[in-house]
């Protein structure tokens, strides 16, 4: 990912379809510098992107029913979603991401990628029953491009924008394949839509 010029960081300041802001600029922000102002007057070091991550963990839960998960995920927007107060995974906390980080005037892409293990056996013509990925968002932040990961709470700086080797192991893998970069997913699908999707950008992915 290149340097960006205030001109250039412009469309990663716009919204998606599914990230539609709907609270108020001034209010997200208040949210987050004062966690941010807090935790800095204590000593600690920490940033806003941080902030915002730990806001959102504390206003949204995961979703315990399989049910309710299966018939919400990757269909909804970030407002339907924050006010359900449940995320179906990690795509749901990257969507409310990308919708505040905007707001807060961070430039932020909303990144799918798949597991690198699946994405070669996918290839090899493996019968895929479990579809394993990722979601992140990368924010240019003070002068770079970072990689950000709502659901662990994790921020990674120098990274391989092609192939992404994650530095910690709080998920079950740690390689990615990205094969989608915007500003979210376009549109609500269903979990089937979502994965033949899915399935048809990895045909065109090397392993």
């Amino acid at each position: 990912m290149k340097s960006l010029t205030k001109k250039d960081a412009k469309q990663y300041l716009k919204s998606g379809t599914l990230t539609q802001p709907f609270l108020a600029d001034d209010f997200v922000l208040q949210k987050v510098m004062t966690d941010y102002n807090y935790k800095i007057s204590k000593g600690q070091q920490i940033t806003k992107i941080e902030s915002l991550m730990f806001w959102i963990r504390h206003n949204v839960k995961i979703g315990k029913d399989d049910n309710f998960i299966d018939q919400h995920k990757f269909n909804r927007t970030a407002q339907e979603i924050w006010e359900s107060k449940v995320v179906t995974g990690c795509t749901d906390r990257v969507l409310l991401f990308c919708t505040f980080a905007r707001q807060i005037g961070i430039p932020t892409t909303f990144l799918h990628t798949v597991e690198f293990d699946w994405l070669k056996d996918f290839k090899s013509g493996k019968k895929q029953l479990i579809h394993k990925g990722h979601t992140f968002c990368e924010c240019y932040y003070e002068g770079e491009w970072v990689l950000v990961d709502p659901t662990c709470l994790k921020i990674v700086k120098n990274y391989n924008a092609s192939k992404i080797i994650l530095p910690y192991d709080d998920l079950e893998y740690n390689v990615f394949i990205p094969y989608f970069r915007g500003l979210d997913l376009k549109e609500k699908m269903t979990l089937q839509q979502h994965n033949q999707q899915e399935e048809t950008m990895a045909e065109q992915l090397d392993a």
